[in-house]
């Protein structure tokens, strides 16, 4: 029998249980955009969670601050997921002319090792 995980984020079936998947490979990359989206202080429990991305939205810009969000997203993902993930390469992308944020993510599941990305376009 393959492995069972809770849909991420949680919600309801279409049964009226609870949402549950079979690609370990989905379920992580639905944590990895869960950390990526859930702003600092938005988890009661854990108000460090996060990074925030659709925040960073309305940010300027520059070097500076694409520099900051590749770091903070790099050291987000090893604190909330490094047991379950190594993080490769984090790149951030801005567009000002277009005012696109493209947010690219370069890891491996601990268990395999095999090459992932993760690509998020704002």
């Amino acid at each position: 029998m393959a492995d069972r995980y809770l849909h991420h984020p949680f919600r309801f079936g279409a049964q009226g249980g609870v949402a549950v998947i079979d690609d370990p490979d989905r379920h992580l990359r639905d944590k990895v955009e869960a950390v990526l989206f859930t702003a600092p202080g938005e988890r009661v429990n854990n108000p460090d969670f996060g990074v925030g991305l659709n925040r960073t939205v309305f940010d300027g810009l520059n070097e500076l601050t694409v520099a900051a969000l590749e770091f903070r997203i790099s050291q987000a993902i090893r604190r909330d997921l490094g047991d379950e993930i190594l993080v490769d390469a984090v790149d951030v992308e801005a567009e000002p002319e277009s005012g696109t944020l493209v947010v690219r993510l370069a890891f491996r599941r601990r268990t395999d090792r095999r090459p992932r990305n993760l690509e998020v376009r704002l």
